[in-house]
């Protein structure tokens, strides 16, 4: 026992440093911001558009984006002309954030020659924090409401049906979303394109009107819409997207499916977003996800306030919309096209990969270009100084037989036409080759990201394949066109056998670097890795290449990933020079599904390699990286695992008093040295297996993760407590008299009134429930609690200050000069513990019977910190619940300015919490009585609900601690009951 306690210290220690190491290592894998700033041409101009019917929403409003206008303007009055978007806000988010999206607009529809333009509205939510408290939502969702209806209104006289386009960040994203839910307003929705947004569970789910937003819209799209959920056998790798829904089908869909041609489009930042995670910005009714980093032309991640201004960004969205817009047959105004399917089209080819058919061309260059034909199995070849004409090469397909992969890379030709296939015959005699006719092969390129050296463009070519399908190709045909630029072309045609490697993820307690190839061929080009066993968020693999005999000092190593049941989470890393690091990770960003196949379908990971270098390449398990997503992906969890530690120290204290007999022995610290409720979190484990099973309990939340996470972010909770404690301590001991001065300045309370009110409710403490319960109802719970939770704190430091500081004086004095032989400490009692002299000398008596075991155990003096620890872990369970209401008491605080009257969902658990502490401390609890035992019980009950249905849904802790308190409050009430009516 004496081991396994040892043990459980040591998890504990070395689960809170994991979490302290990942905390500060949260930037682990992020890359600089590459993001170039947006430049307005003209002064930003907001045009205020007044809203019909709302005027019962005093803070929101619309307003038309538009530069360098000196007179000012009003879109009801004018003639608009250009295609309508409305921009979302989201979470503290400004309506001044649409000006990045419309200069880059106004600046495209001035450069275009067929008088295609957009006209940008954005909404003023005044800047609400709505991914904090709910309450915001169910307002903002109609104001938009409303906005939409404004603006057609504004396009009413137009033949063509009226059609807006959607542009949401964070959670204005999805508001976006949940407008579809009107039918009336979603026939005039054409596109919703979500940035940064949380669209299918918030990040924090901090009460319950946030829950119960997500669950309408996804309640009513789920009947009105397909939603994409992956197979066993899914594996997007494969493909570029998931398969567009048909335009037959879409035509015959019932009226309850009609919102598929509603067109939704979702983009997340990458590793720079520690706010949104990626694996949150995709929803099963999406259409097409996809990652700024690996957005054509994009290449960069962004955090979550850049993705509203990075140029590159906004070039991308502008460019989609302006392929979606068309003018009228009369050209007197611009709409958006409501075909869906060209325009999913136009998305892809934006947003995943430029789209080019197959298309059969004349000869290349037979009169003006120079012919060759290379036989090699590897071939580097530069043109530093570039090309006068064109140059073009013969590559043939018939190889031996094992040679089955051709990866050919061009540098620097930009979007040009220039991988072909051809049957070539010889002309005049002259032994030379031609190709009379070639197809384009284009689709079957990828352009890399690209900073600032070479565009690099690849295709990796399946010659068998080739041959099978085009029986009458001979050879490939790489077009290298003219010009002053460095230019040149990379072939590496090999056996996959020795170029496709599989590899199993290296368990957690892997410490080693395990290679993988010890040095590459010269002019190696591709190299493809099957991961095996990433399942998990958490999990990361740093891959380590090395370069070696480098012809240059500077390289580019590019690699992608893909995860295989994810679609749109294609994310690219680049490895530039030596003194850069040589390494590369790998994670995926959502939990494998459920009965999914990865032996069949792998992450894979693609390295395209720089010719130039030879590489040594291994890989190990990337604790630094790991530790660090840990953090980001399961820090929401660690209040209601915090908060189960707190239920088990409570448990443990009243089993004390229920053990014991009497306080007198019991140490101020009782409960917190604990590693008990580390069992809670296996028994979860199998009770919610049980619970699912037997189906006669609401079915726990769907948190399918490794038990490790839930042990390491448990531990660190016991760490917290630990610290929150002493925390506590120092707090009652050094600043009482602070925190009391500064509750006079707050409440602006005169010395002598002060101490008046401290002296009713210390003597009277039922007047402490019935102030703070009504300044709770008045105003908002966040501040009944902080009242109480100020009130509560100042009794404990008047109570137990000087017992306190004597107790730490004593323990620090031991530890300097050796703890002296220890006595049993003189019998002795709170004033407030003995509420008559029977009490106390039935105390005495306790006392005498367990004289000798107190002599035999040799306790510390511990004088008048009896009830110490019980009513510190009260104060922290206080603390958690007026934390929880926070947000709630923001958004009371500034809507107060306004007459608005918002929901406080934490209203009825806090005046339970209120209650039952003042009659707790009317009682003078706790009391000695029987019946601790079944309280210990019931609080070991909580704690499992807790771990089973609070560490998504944050909120029911407020419901949980209600419980409780309640609880302690009823035994305590009935205990004295019974003692008065015998």
């Amino acid at each position: 026992m004496f081991m396994f306690r040892n043990c459980a210290v040591l998890l504990v220690i070395g689960s809170a440093c994991c979490f302290i190491f990942g905390l500060f290592n949260l930037q682990a894998e992020v890359e600089p911001n590459a993001c170039r700033m947006t430049y307005m041409f003209g002064e930003p101009m907001y045009a205020r558009v007044r809203v019909q019917d709302g005027d019962q929403y005093p803070n929101y409003g619309l307003y038309y984006y538009y530069e360098g206008v000196k007179q000012p303007l009003d879109p009801l009055k004018s003639r608009m002309t250009g295609a309508p978007v409305i921009f979302v806000p989201g979470n503290a988010g400004s309506y001044k954030q649409v000006r990045s999206l419309g200069s880059v607009a106004l600046r495209k529809g001035r450069d275009n020659d067929a008088g295609i333009h957009l006209d940008y509205y954005t909404i003023d939510y005044d800047e609400e924090l709505s991914a904090l408290y709910g309450g915001y939502l169910p307002r903002q969702q109609i104001f938009l409401k409303l906005c939409i209806r404004t603006i057609l209104s504004i396009y009413e006289g137009r033949a063509e049906k009226p059609s807006i386009v959607l542009i949401g960040h964070s959670m204005g994203g999805k508001l976006a979303q949940s407008v579809l839910t009107d039918s009336a307003i979603a026939q005039h929705i054409n596109t919703i394109i979500s940035i940064s947004t949380p669209l299918d569970q918030p990040v924090l789910n901090l009460d319950s009107e946030l829950e119960a937003f997500y669950w309408q819209t996804d309640t009513v799209l789920g009947k009105m819409r397909t939603s994409t959920v992956p197979t066993s056998t899914t594996n997007v790798c494969d493909s570029l997207h998931q398969k567009p829904p048909s335009v037959q089908r879409m035509a015959n869909q019932e009226s309850s499916r009609r919102l598929d041609n509603v067109l939704l489009i979702s983009t997340g930042g990458g590793n720079r977003d520690l706010l949104v995670r990626p694996g949150l910005t995709n929803s099963r009714f999406n259409d097409l996800h996809a990652m700024t980093s690996a957005i054509p032309r994009v290449s960069l991640s962004c955090d979550h306030l850049s993705a509203v201004w990075c140029l590159q960004f906004m070039q991308a969205i502008n460019r989609f919309l302006f392929s979606m817009a068309h003018l009228r047959d009369d050209r007197s105004s611009v709409v958006f096209g409501t075909n869906k399917q060209r325009n999913l089209q136009s998305a892809l080819h934006t947003f995943v990969k430029p789209r080019r058919r197959q298309q059969s061309f004349g000869r290349l260059g037979f009169n003006s270009g120079s012919w060759h034909e290379e036989r090699r199995l590897v071939i580097n070849k530069y043109f530093a100084n570039g090309l006068k004409g064109t140059y073009l090469e013969l590559i043939g397909l018939h190889r031996q037989e094992r040679y089955k992969k051709m990866a050919i890379e061009a540098l620097n030709v930009d979007d040009a036409d220039w991988l072909f296939g051809c049957s070539a015959e010889e002309h005049d005699g002259s032994g030379q080759l031609y190709c009379d006719k070639v197809t384009s092969l284009m689709h079957l390129v990828q352009r890399l990201p690209n900073e600032d050296r070479d565009a690099r463009s690849v295709a990796i070519l399946d010659m068998h394949n080739l041959r099978r399908t085009y029986l009458e190709w001979t050879h490939v045909v790489v077009r290298l066109p003219p010009g002053n630029r460095r230019i040149g072309y990379n072939l590496d045609i090999y056996d996959p056998k020795e170029r496709v490697m599989d590899i199993q993820m290296p368990r957690w307690y892997t410490m080693a670097k395990l290679p993988l190839i010890n040095e590459t061929l010269q002019g190696t080009l591709h190299l493809r890795l099957r991961i095996s066993g990433l399942l998990d968020p958490y999990q990361s693999l740093r891959i380590n290449v090395e370069p070696l005999q480098c012809v240059q000092p500077e390289y580019r190593v590019t690699a992608r990933l893909c995860v295989p049941w994810a679609a749109g989470f294609d994310r690219f890393q680049t490895l530039k020079s030596a003194d850069q690091k040589p390494q590369l990770f790998a994670n995926v960003p959502t939990l494998v599904p459920r009965h999914y196949n990865t032996t069949l379908n792998p992450v894979t990971l693609d390295l395209y390699l720089d010719p130039i270098c030879r590489y040594r390449i291994s890989y190990e398990y990337s604790y630094t990286s790991a530790l660090s997503r840990l953090v980001l992906e399961f820090y929401g969890w660690l209040p209601a695992h915090f908060a189960c530690v707190l239920l088990i120290v409570l448990r443990k204290q009243v089993a004390t008093f229920h053990e014991v007999g009497t306080f007198r022995s019991l140490r101020p610290y009782v409960g917190y040295l604990q590693y008990t409720s580390l069992f809670v979190v296996t028994a979860c484990r199998l009770l919610k297996k049980l619970i699912i099973t037997s189906g006669f309990l609401p079915e726990p939340e769907p948190l399918d993760y490794s038990i490790n996470v839930s042990i390491i972010i448990h531990c660190a909770a016991i760490a917290l407590s630990l610290i929150a404690t002493l925390a506590t301590w120092l707090a009652l001991t050094l600043y009482g008299n602070a925190f009391y001065r500064l509750a006079l300045r707050l409440t602006t309370l005169s010395q002598t009134t002060s101490n008046v009110i401290v002296s009713i409710v210390t003597h009277l403490p039922i007047t402490f429930g019935v102030l703070t319960i009504a300044t709770a109802m008045g105003t908002c719970s966040g501040v009944g609690l902080l009242l109480a939770f100020i009130f509560y704190f100042l009794m404990l430091s008047n109570a137990y200050k000087d017992y306190l500081e004597d107790f730490l004086w004593q323990k620090a004095a031991n530890l300097v000069r050796g703890k002296p032989k220890a006595t049993a400490p003189t019998p002795a009692l709170k004033p407030e513990d003995a509420s008559s002299e029977e009490e106390g000398q039935e105390d005495q008596d306790l006392v005498a019977a367990g004289e000798d075991q107190a002599e035999e155990e040799e306790p510390e003096p511990c004088v008048g910190l009896h009830n110490f620890s019980f009513h510190v872990t009260l104060l922290l369970m206080l603390l958690i619940q007026l934390l929880l209401n926070g947000p709630a008491s923001l958004a009371w605080l500034r809507s107060r300015h306004h007459g608005i009257v918002l929901p406080d969902p934490g209203l009825y658990p806090s005046i339970v919490v209120m209650a039952s502490l003042s009659l707790l401390l009317q009682l003078r609890a706790p009391q000695k009585c029987a019946g601790y035992w079944l309280l210990s019980i019931v609080f070991y009950f909580l704690a499992g609900v807790v771990l089973l249905y609070c560490q998504a849904a944050v909120y029911r802790l407020n419901f949980v601690f209600a419980g409780a308190f309640a609880l302690l409050a009823a035994h305590q009430t009935l205990w004295m009951l019974i003692r008065r009516l015998s």
